[in-house]
């Protein structure tokens, strides 16, 4: 499961005395898949510069897409569009450029950027948005907003030992900054800091309470095999955002319930839940296409392509367009399927960036299109060398069977197993595995569990693991 952001900075509890626990990022952004809240940057001295004139009052927002649960964020609802934060960013960009030490505009700058992003799911915005932070900081080292803001953009961009290293820094120096707290649990749990984010989320929990806690804790319950838990909890936030707490993302929520509800194998929950978060924003990417898994799933391949060529006009990402192609070469248009593979394998040809947000998705492509290779076992094993987290032990058991090395496949699928994810996709493959060393009855069963769990396979994935059940 890729990695879901969460839409708020998690709200401290009172304290005995009734003052509110200090420490919310002023300049947090809410990185969520879905949509997302922000508040622009207020000077927090006498001495910081202000705004000029005309310049923009009020944050915008938007709403990006693709994946699933996560990082820190800010608060303060507002809803808006591209054009709006375009009319921002102009008017923070002049003032930058009037008065070169003032941080606070460079600071909102990376916030509209950093919003702007989520909507257009481009990655060049995330990297405007963290030279902009970087501006700040060199301007105000120990401005905490930017340095909050920058550990986020960080774990946008999947830098997220980067971000650990940012949001620790920020915690350390002052614990009643809750943000960078979240931050922190949230790129442990990408590291595969299992331990580590346990500790920290309990911190959360005892300081605050809400929906941003719960679907966190969604999150780790799901890494660690309570996939029912992980559903309650999800749904649990989205009752309370529902109901009218405030700042927070209802499409956001809804979509967690929708991830949550098709990787438990209930379709016509995930698809109410997914209707949902489009209803909020109707270009909600991770809806869109969990939506058309769905639809795949139950047999409307024609309305899952229609779902998924939506999906990848708003922004072409590898796993729309692998699902995508591979849902055309069921249909038998091979030259369709064709376009949509080679897009797949130039965007690593892009950038850094572009191989570094992806590298997994990637990974997972070659693999399953008859592209494993002995440089690609060395680029899974360099990932999860840098990111040792279940996914990615997951990708190199994956690359060394489809290799023919049964035996190393099972050693690192057990390493990929080992917290417990009730994850349709490593039950699938460690069934694989099993038949490939001899063990029919255990790879049989959980081969059956991950069937089982309907859409949360892919249909390439049920109909090689419904091939190996019945050979």
């Amino acid at each position: 499961m890729t990695t879901m952001t969460a839409p708020t900075t998690p709200r401290p509890r009172r304290t005995r005395r009734g003052v509110r626990a200090t420490g919310i990022l002023a300049a947090a952004v809410a990185i969520a898949v879905g949509s997302y809240a922000t508040t622009l940057v207020r000077p927090t001295s006498p001495a910081a510069p202000r705004a000029v004139a005309g310049a923009p009052a009020d944050a915008t927002t938007g709403d990006l897409a693709p994946a699933p649960p996560g990082s820190a964020a800010g608060a303060f609802a507002a809803s808006g569009s591209i054009a709006q934060i375009d009319h921002s960013i102009a008017a923070w960009t002049k003032n930058v450029a009037a008065n070169p030490h003032d941080y606070v505009s460079a600071t909102n700058l990376a916030l509209l950027y950093h919003g702007r992003g989520r909507l257009s799911a481009d990655l060049g915005d995330q990297e405007k948005a963290l030279a902009a932070t970087r501006t700040a900081l060199a301007i105000e080292p120990t401005d905490s907003a930017a340095r909050g803001l920058q550990a986020t953009i960080m774990y946008t961009l999947h830098d997220f030992s980067g971000a650990f290293a940012a949001a620790d820094a920020l915690y350390r120096g002052d614990h009643t900054q809750l943000g960078a707290l979240a931050t922190r649990y949230d790129a442990e749990l990408e590291l595969g800091r299992i331990a580590e984010a346990r500790a920290d989320l309990a911190t959360l929990t005892a300081a605050t309470a809400g929906p941003a806690i719960d679907v966190r804790a969604a999150r780790l319950a799901y890494l660690t095999g309570d996939a029912d838990g992980a559903l309650r909890l999800a749904r649990r936030a989205l009752a309370a955002v529902s109901a009218g707490d405030e700042n927070s993302d209802v499409g956001f929520y809804a979509y967690a319930v929708g991830e949550y509800s098709r990787l438990t194998g209930d379709a016509a929950a995930a698809r109410a839940a997914y209707a949902q978060a489009l209803a909020v924003r109707d270009t909600d990417l991770g809806a869109i296409v969990g939506l058309a898994r769905i639809d795949a799933f139950e047999g409307d391949r024609a309305a899952a392509i229609a779902g998924l060529r939506r999906a990848a006009e708003i922004a072409p990402q590898p796993e729309t367009l692998a699902l995508l192609g591979d849902l055309l070469a069921a249909s038998r248009d091979a030259d369709g399927a064709a376009k949509q593979f080679a897009t797949v394998r130039f965007v690593e040809q892009l950038g850094e960036i572009q191989s570094t947000v992806f590298d997994r998705v990637l990974l997972r492509f070659d693999v399953d299109h008859a592209g494993a290779s002995d440089a690609v076992l060395a680029k899974a094993r360099a990932s999860v060398a840098d990111r040792p987290d279940t996914t990615g032990h997951d990708a190199v058991a994956w690359t060394l069977y489809r290799l023919g090395r049964f035996d190393d496949a099972a050693a690192e699928i057990a390493l990929a197993a080992a917290n417990g994810a009730a994850d349709a996709r490593l039950m699938f493959h460690t069934g694989a595995i099993d038949l490939a060393r001899g063990d029919v009855a255990a790879g049989r069963a959980a081969l059956e569990r991950a069937l089982a769990l309907g859409p949360a396979l892919d249909p390439n994935e049920r109909a090689e693991a419904a091939r190996l059940v019945a050979r």
